[in-house]
């Protein structure tokens, strides 16, 4: 499974996942999960992660988050085309 969102983020896209690992392995199915190591937190619920089975192997990977480009670029000046 490729997801943005897991724990230690919050809300419904996370127990989306969260749920899908709990259950998945008691039909026969050992997800294993590739996430973001440093994902852009807007909330967190650290207690989905004790719904996730110790089995399930969680990889986790830094990202580029688009974000860090739009900030950077805030001071830039925009010239329009037709000047």
């Amino acid at each position: 499974m490729i997801s943005y969102y897991w724990p230690p983020s919050g809300g419904s896209g996370v127990q989306r996942w969260v749920k899908m690992c709990k259950y998945l392995p008691s039909l026969g199915w050992l997800p294993v999960v590739y996430t973001p190591e440093n994902p852009a937190l807007t909330s967190t619920d650290a207690s989905l992660g004790a719904d996730v089975p110790a089995e399930v192997e969680v990889i986790r990977r830094p990202i580029l988050e688009p974000g860090q480009f739009a900030r950077k670029s805030t001071n830039a000046q925009v010239t329009p085309i037709n000047s």
